[in-house]
């Protein structure tokens, strides 16, 4: 998805995201039938060790903000925030009714399983036509203080945000009343979500448990057989990983 949008090839996520996996949990929409992601958004939590790579890289080149301003200015000064690191959809699905309504789902993910689990803000650095699309949608994302339009990963032109959580459904009810049972309540006419899919702890590894007759064995690579991410599925799909690289 990010090749074909901005050049991003698999090897430039690894090395971008690649570190932030532990700390990673992803909302998806899942095609019923073929099993596969029709969109992902992936969150990035922060620790006790780093904050999320949204802070960091706008501490950096081009923009060199100071973070802490910028996150008192939103109201946001020592309140747990979360990265919106990225979000993306199968290029089937990215015109017509059908997208439209994944995108929506992933933003009713993305704000009801924050919720869920406590965040008050979020960040992310937005392309700026993206960030045109979630804005006319009534999300109240909001380029961060000193925060201007500058090149980043692949993108002409994207912007770093901020939203505070508190005031998307207000602003979602009042600016896209269309929008609110989907995107607040989510109800929507072709995705089905099963509210527990967005309660905290979701998106964690689960432990694998191997064959009662195989021994243990040391897992090989990265073992994702047993991922559990928080989703919104169609009807009769079971919750599967998607590949944060695509």
């Amino acid at each position: 998805m990010f090749l074909q949008a901005f050049g991003n090839t698999p090897e430039v996520m690894e090395q971008e995201y690649g570190h932030y996996q532990g700390r990673s949990r992803f909302v998806t929409v899942i095609d019923e039938e073929g099993g596969s992601a029709l969109g992902v958004a992936r969150l990035i939590l922060p620790d006790a060790t780093a904050p999320v790579k949204t802070l960091v890289d706008v501490a950096g080149e081009p923009w060199h903000l100071d973070v802490v301003n910028s996150l008192r200015a939103a109201g946001l000064s020592s309140r747990p925030v979360w990265d919106v690191a990225s979000l993306a959809v199968d290029r089937r699905f990215r015109s017509g009714a059908a997208g439209a309504e994944v995108i929506v789902a992933l933003c009713h993910g993305v704000h009801q399983y924050s919720l869920n689990c406590g965040v008050e803000g979020l960040v992310t650095v937005l392309d700026d036509r993206i960030l045109r699309v979630v804005r006319a949608m009534g999300m109240p994302w909001t380029p961060m203080a000193g925060a201007t339009s500058q090149y980043y990963l692949g993108s002409p032109a994207s912007t770093p945000c901020v939203m505070v959580m508190s005031s998307v459904a207000e602003s979602i009810r009042t600016r896209r009343p269309d929008l609110a049972p989907a995107v607040i309540d989510g109800i929507f006419r072709s995705i089905v979500l099963d509210p527990a899919d967005l309660l905290p702890g979701r998106g964690g590894s689960l432990p694998r448990v191997p064959p009662c007759d195989q021994p243990d064995r040391p897992p090989v690579g990265r073992d994702r057989s047993a991922w559990k991410p928080p989703t919104h599925r169609r009807t009769g799909t079971l919750v599967s990983s998607p590949d944060p690289s695509t």
